[in-house]
């Protein structure tokens, strides 16, 4: 079996790249897999309030995903 190709957090990444696929701190790796999020856009969708309710998931956490993913409720142009 091949080693999966790992991706750098990017507002560029689709909605349903699985987080599993992406190259966060194992910290918040482990946090979002267990709070349920498995894709980019759930982690997008899920408010900041929520997000600081998370275990061990503090402000700090919840910056650097949103400057890497995306503010929540951002919405790309597509078109």
């Amino acid at each position: 079996m091949s080693e999966r190709h790992m991706l750098d957090p990017t507002p560029e990444l689709p909605d349903d790249t699985p987080i599993d696929r992406v190259r966060f701190p194992a910290r918040i790796q482990n946090v979002l897999v267990a709070a349920g999020l498995k894709t980019v856009g759930e982690v997008r969708e899920t408010s900041d309030e929520t997000l600081l309710s998370f275990q061990d998931f503090g402000k700090g956490s919840v910056a650097r995903l949103r400057e890497t993913l995306g503010a929540e409720g951002e919405k790309r142009d597509d078109r």
